[in-house]
């Protein structure tokens, strides 16, 4: 069961707690946890509300009232912590023990059609107070209004959404990874580098990265034909294309006089290149990001 920890009525507490955990508000932007994640969410936040949320909260009592009279469940306005995470809460915006069982729902007022399907952040917001909250049913119910914040439908909408058990571990890892981080002190730099986090966790990328790059080019070339494919997490490209270049040694075996005239160019160029008269300062800086070494077996 939930632990309930403090009701929204007592705001100054209810601010206080929230900041101390992952709420869904941290939670849904830790799905790919980083350093810069880590120190935006932890910044002091200053957001006293929008126009959306402005409009939010005109309509939320009309809305509160649709839930309780449709599906029996009343307004909420508890904090909650997971029984065995304290540090990930949720106040859910309607919820109801029923036997032992959670039923909770998410409000939500929009300018945008969602019949189609809801965002994906909206579907995060609940499957983490699903998770905080142990519910057995959820719901998002959302009411599309104009510009102006009138509804364009007599009553909302709603939606059922079910599990999802890898998107929701990803948010329990990326709060996992967060408040470690936060329990060691926020750390800006790697202990045992002493390079900045940012930089450490960029180089990691990177090679990620250029590792998955490999197994599809791998892929790529072992089928030998092009590819042109529009996938949801990006796109790819392969073309294969063939082209011609000089042939110096070719040349230079059919025609022994430029040869030697060639041969002795490149030794007048040669000799020069040593020459302090004829040498200028140059500038260069080289990047190399490997990939960490495989530890060897123990003999």
């Amino acid at each position: 069961m939930p632990i309930a920890l403090v009701s929204s009525d007592d705001e100054k507490n209810w601010h206080r707690e929230r900041a101390r955990r992952v709420t869904k508000t941290r939670a849904t932007q830790l799905t790919n946890p980083s350093i810069s994640t880590f120190q935006r969410i932890h910044e002091p936040q200053d957001f006293k509300g929008n126009e959306a949320t402005r409009r939010g909260h005109r309509l939320e009592p009309q809305m509160e009232a649709w839930v309780l009279a449709k599906y029996g469940i009343p307004k909420s306005q508890i904090l909650y912590a997971h029984p065995d995470q304290p540090m990930h809460a949720a106040t859910p915006d309607c919820a109801l023990e029923d036997e032992g069982e959670w039923l909770v729902v998410e409000l939500k007022t929009t300018v945008e059609d969602w019949s189609a399907g809801l965002p994906r952040k909206i579907i995060r917001d609940v499957l983490w107070q699903r998770y905080v909250m142990g519910a057995s049913w959820s719901a998002v119910v959302w009411w599309q209004v104009d510009e102006n914040g009138v509804p364009l439908a007599i009553e909302p909408q709603a939606v059922e959404v079910e599990p999802d058990p890898h998107e929701l571990q990803r948010m329990i890892d990326g709060a996992n990874a967060y408040l470690a981080w936060v329990d060691a002190g926020c750390p800006t730099t790697d202990e045992a580098s002493g390079l900045p986090l940012e930089i450490v966790e960029a180089v990691e990328l990177v090679n990620a990265g250029r590792a998955a790059e490999a197994r599809i080019r791998d892929w790529c070339d072992r089928g030998g034909e092009e590819v042109n494919k529009t996938l949801p997490g990006g796109s790819i490209r392969y073309t294969v294309t063939e082209s011609t270049s000089f042939d110096k040694a070719a040349f230079l075996s059919t025609d022994p006089e430029s040869a030697e005239m060639v041969r002795a160019a490149d030794a007048v160029l040669k000799n020069a290149q040593k020459d302090p008269d004829f040498r200028k300062p140059t500038v260069r800086t080289s990047l190399t990001i490997a990939p960490p070494k495989e530890e060897q077996e123990a003999a």
